[in-house]
């Protein structure tokens, strides 16, 4: 009885740190083999965030993601740590469907083809300087183009001095805040007030010159919060460059921000949007450039699909490459829709209930978290025939309901840049693939690895690259 008591305990204490540490390393395999010891309704404890149920069973899935304001509210899983309270992705009920109605014309198919120019100006930019002749990890010009991206077509930032000082800033604000010493911090503390502690902490560099000299300081955290109160002292040249300039005659999301009103008449306040817009570069850097590694993975491991990529680039372009039709390519759109279900770089969305429900035969109290499976639900074999295979076509034949295939989130909550991350990644593909012949590294297993809050290939995805005669 004592030596079980023991074990016991062991298991209690060190169970969250070591479903931590697995989570990281491999978040696929790991899923798979939670769902196989505990089933599809499988709670999960991890350090530093409450026990959660992994739910992979596709009707109480559906359920769930269709559900309203009324019956749940979103759980950010420690995304609290990261972004401001005001942020679109933390809120619920009215102040939340307020918001979306605010912003969602800026994300519209009209507003989204506006920036294909620029896409394509700064996707062929990153792309001729591509290392030829020597394996290199794909990661790395895949987010230099989404950094750029973001900046311009987001921000309205004009290249020069002050966007590069922005872009360094911002790389290295999500480098460390997603390291081991704000992770430490959001244990110690919870996540909300962690994230406070950093925004306290920023005021000294907040209110700094933009033309002064940056030095951060070399102390942990308080070189993270130096970082991110810089970032916010040159967003606010940004604000007001745009208002001098009127916001009427730019077409960027920073100007359609400004422009906007609530029904009662009222702009967004200043804070409000430093946090909307520090929450866009949040989920739109590394969810799109691992994205795009991931569909690069699946296409260079299948000729076939990549040579009908092709096919449709050169028929569809054949007057010369016109970003306004990348809607036009329809199996590159499939190719890309179908790389996302078999690797989400989100593994899980999650609600949190706001009454009591039954689920799966369970009782669960209100306040249960329930993390919606993207990985398990869009590789379930009741709902997928191969549902380990990588076929294009299957995206062809129908579009899959989005209870089943959510990689971009779903129900009320689904991604404000979802049109805007898939029109990049068609105007990137299409132009890396028409470029250049890209080859794996043969020596290079790829699996996937959780990095922040997404899970991308491990090591960046080695390839090599040679111009295409």
């Amino acid at each position: 009885m004592f030596f079980h008591t023991l074990r016991d305990r062991w298991h209690e204490a060190f169970e969250p740190i070591g479903n931590l540490v697995r989570i990281a390393r491999e978040p696929y395999r790991f899923l798979d083999d939670l769902r196989r010891r505990r089933g599809e309704l499988a709670e999960l404890r991890l350090a530093g965030i409450p026990t959660v149920l992994v739910c992979s069973e596709p009707e109480t899935v559906r359920q769930i993601l269709t559900g309203s304001y009324d019956q749940f509210e979103r759980y950010a899983g420690g995304v609290e740590l990261f972004v401001d309270p005001l942020a679109l992705i933390l809120t619920d009920d009215e102040h939340h469907r307020q918001r979306r109605k605010l912003l969602n014309p800026a994300f519209n198919a009209e507003s989204v083809r506006a920036f294909g120019p620029t896409m394509l100006e700064i996707a062929d930019r990153v792309l001729d300087g591509l290392p030829q002749g020597a394996t290199f990890p794909l990661i790395g010009p895949m987010q230099d183009i989404t950094m750029r991206v973001i900046l311009r077509c987001l921000f309205g930032v004009a290249e020069g001095p002050r966007f590069e000082e922005l872009r360094a800033l911002v790389i290295e604000y999500l480098q460390r805040v997603f390291g081991p010493e704000m992770l430490a911090l959001g244990t110690v503390l919870t996540p909300t007030q962690a994230h406070a502690t950093l925004m306290r902490l920023s005021r000294r560099a907040r209110g700094s010159a933009p033309n002064a000299p940056f030095t951060p300081s070399r102390l942990p955290v308080q070189r993270i919060a130096d970082r991110l109160g810089r970032i916010h002292a040159l967003l606010e040249v940004e604000i007001d460059r745009c208002l001098a300039e009127g916001p009427e005659h730019r077409s960027d999301v920073l100007a359609l921000m400004l422009r906007a009103r609530f029904a009662d008449g009222r702009p967004m306040s200043r804070e409000e949007l430093h946090a909307q817009l520090l929450m866009l570069v949040i989920g739109g850097y590394e969810t799109t450039s691992l994205s795009l590694c991931w569909a690069v993975h699946c296409l260079v491991r299948h000729p076939e699909a990549l040579a009908r990529v092709r096919a449709e680039v050169a028929e569809v372009m054949q007057g010369g490459f016109d970003p306004a039709k990348v809607r036009d390519l329809h199996y590159l759109g499939a190719a890309i829709a179908e790389s996302m279900r078999l690797y989400p770089i989100g593994i899980g969305v999650s609600r949190k209930l706001k009454r009591p429900m039954r689920l799966l035969g369970r009782d669960l109290a209100a306040g249960t978290i329930v993390m919606l499976s993207v990985y398990l639900i869009q590789r379930h074999p009741s709902l997928w025939s191969e549902p380990d295979a990588f076929k294009p076509e299957r995206m062809l034949d129908r579009k899959p309901s989005a209870a089943v295939h959510f990689p971009f989130g779903g129900g009320v909550w689904r991604c404000l840049g979802a049109a805007f991350a898939e029109h990049e990644m068609r105007i990137v593909l299409a132009r890396l693939f028409t470029r250049f012949a890209v080859e794996p590294d043969p020596d290079h297993r790829v699996h996937a690895q959780q990095k922040g809050i997404t899970a991308g290939p491990s090591g960046g995805l080695p390839v090599r690259v040679a111009p295409i005669a």
